[in-house]
C-alpha cells in the first residue's frame, strides 16, 4: 500500500524510478519506458495519477495486460478515487451547518436579493 505522496517521489528525476497510478493501482514502469511505443511520453505522467492520460490515448487491449505486469501495489484506502469495480467514486460534499458563518460573497448576494 502506498500514498499518493509516495508515488510522487518516484517521478524519474535524476534517473530514479518511474511510478504512476492507474485506477488506484501503483505501477513501477521504469523498465518499460524504453519499450513503450510512445517513448518517453510516459515521463509526463511520472509520479502522478495517469488514469485520465491512459484512457485518453487509443491503447490496444493488450496495453492493460502489459500494465498489469508492472503493478507493485495499491493506493491506501483513504486516498482511493475508484471503487472495487474501477468506477470513479462520487465525491460527497458535506452539508454545512446552518449556523456556519456565511462567506462575504454569500452575504452580498443575500443582501442584494433580500
Amino acid at each position: 500500500m502506498y500514498t499518493i505522496a509516495d508515488v510522487a517521489t518516484r517521478n524519474g528525476r535524476g534517473g530514479g524510478p518511474v511510478w504512476m497510478i492507474y485506477k488506484d493501482g501503483v505501477y513501477d514502469v521504469t523498465s518499460y519506458i524504453p519499450q513503450h511505443p510512445g517513448g518517453d511520453v510516459m515521463l509526463e505522467e511520472a509520479g502522478k495519477d495517469a488514469t485520465k492520460a491512459f484512457n485518453e490515448v487509443d491503447h490496444t487491449s493488450d496495453a492493460a495486460k502489459i500494465l498489469e505486469k508492472y503493478k507493485i501495489g495499491e493506493i491506501v484506502d483513504e486516498e482511493k478515487k475508484y471503487d472495487e469495480n474501477g468506477k470513479k467514486k462520487k465525491r460527497v460534499v458535506a452539508a454545512t451547518d446552518g449556523n456556519a458563518p456565511r462567506s462575504c460573497m454569500n452575504r452580498i448576494t443575500c443582501g442584494l436579493l433580500g
